[in-house]
């Protein structure tokens, strides 16, 4: 049976109609992704984000970025954390103005776990006598066995990541899994009422408004692709 080329140009604007639908349908569904410290719970933080992009805004380790369409339909537009950049600096949460990320202190954030990988730790292996996880650790997370051997205290650990970082080896023999994510219950109160403010002492102060339009500007081009 030979078409004609008004049934195979329909056959074909078909195809592809079918291809979206089906490319967004897949889309569609929510993807679980990490977001900003301090958090709700999913449920409740797509129920408060009112994709502002405030925190994205001010985020000074350039940490957070908006999702797309391919994370999800019901999660576009909200902030996605990529982990390994963030400082813990809070300025996420003093910004947010619906309480989706939670004004917390310091010492409540916690996204990981270090793990040490023993057969390859310079020190665990007997290569030379490194602490350099040890020293680099802010929250008395890492003690040293015999005097020598790294050993990560789980209660203590947030993932912060500065372990990693100051680890000398190719590749890492301390690592931060990110397992243990930690969200919060939604307020009691109403989404109108101020919610309580227990976030610590400014650590970036903001910037003038000239400097913020710039960067805001400067952001949006990067993450739309108009400028690497």
């Amino acid at each position: 049976m030979k078409l004609s080329r008004r049934d195979a140009l329909h056959v074909f604007t078909s195809a592809v109609a079918s291809g979206l639908v089906f490319t967004l349908f897949k889309a569609a569904g929510a993807k679980a992704v990490p977001r900003p410290p301090g958090s709700l719970i999913e449920k409740d933080f797509l129920k408060f984000c009112t994709r502002c992009y405030q925190c994205i805004d001010i985020c000074p380790a350039d940490a957070l970025k908006p999702t797309t369409i391919f994370d999800g339909i019901i999660n576009l537009g909200t902030p996605v954390l990529d982990i390994k950049k963030c400082i813990f600096c809070q300025e996420c949460m003093r910004v947010c103005p619906t309480g989706a990320i939670q004004k917390i202190p310091k010492n409540e954030i916690d996204i990981g776990n270090a793990v040490i990988d023993r057969t390859t730790c310079l020190a665990w292996t007997d290569q030379r006598r490194c602490r350099d996880c040890y020293r680099a650790c802010p929250y008395d997370a890492i003690e040293l066995e015999d005097r020598k051997n790294p050993v990560v205290i789980e209660g203590n650990c947030n993932g912060c990541g500065a372990c990693e970082r100051r680890c000398p080896t190719d590749p890492k023999s301390i690592i931060v899994v990110y397992d243990k994510y930690k969200r919060f219950d939604a307020p009691k109160y109403r989404l109108a009422l101020r919610h309580e403010d227990r976030v610590e002492p400014y650590e970036y102060p903001p910037p003038g408004f000239r400097t913020w339009f710039v960067q805001r500007i400067e952001k949006l081009a990067r993450y739309y692709g108009i400028m690497k």
